[in-house]
């Protein structure tokens, strides 16, 4: 570590500013020991689990890691495949959860999504969590039972109620960069109906 002579002999209101020339090691220690005004270190990514929940909280799935980078605002996601089935439905392949009375069938966003997220905006991350509803002895999947998980922050992590949308919007491309499932278009999933009506993001 190399300290400016100038200011670290200077008793003034510049003392603390300070030159500083270090490597990666010691940038950890010196952030376990001192916090310097002025002086700003890169936080690390905060990593997540994604969980699909009962409303008694009896049940829950473990579906996907999110990691969210340094900057609070860029993340990555990856589904948890060990935690749905393989099935053929509607002539094409979907990834499903099924107690044997429901089933929740994941329907990955079809288009360019830009995957950043704000303090008061998480709607591209809510949009990964698409989700369709049918019984294990229905003929098919319908999109018009379309679920859409509604995030909110909560302490260091997030929390996330169903709700009942169509997603046959969906078969014709959003203009521009606005994403197309909005409020208005939905309503608010009753929890006594639905098998799995909350999602919790936690550490």
């Amino acid at each position: 570590m190399l300290l400016s002579r100038k200011y670290a002999n200077d008793a003034g209101p510049n003392r603390y500013r300070l030159l500083i020339l270090i490597g990666p090691k010691l940038t950890r220690t010196v952030l376990g020991l001192c916090v310097l005004p002025g002086l700003v270190f890169a936080a690390e990514p905060t990593a997540y689990r994604v969980l699909l929940q009962s409303a008694d909280a009896s049940v829950a799935y473990d579906i996907a890691r999110l990691t969210v980078e340094a900057d609070g605002k860029r993340y990555q996601l990856s589904m948890n495949e060990a935690a749905f089935g393989d099935y053929f439905l509607s002539m094409r392949p979907f990834k499903c959860m099924d107690d044997g009375n429901d089933m929740l069938c994941h329907l990955p966003y079809p288009y360019p999504l830009k995957r950043e997220i704000s303090a008061t905006s998480l709607v591209a991350l809510e949009h990964e969590f698409l989700f369709i509803r049918r019984r294990p002895a229905d003929y098919g999947i319908d999109p018009w039972n379309g679920l859409y998980y509604r995030l909110q922050r909560s302490g260091d992590g997030f929390v996330g109620r169903a709700y009942e949308v169509d997603l046959n919007i969906l078969a014709a491309p959003p203009e521009g960069d606005v994403l197309p499932l909005v409020e208005a278009e939905m309503s608010k999933g009753d929890p006594d109906l639905l098998w799995l009506p909350r999602m919790l993001i936690r550490r």
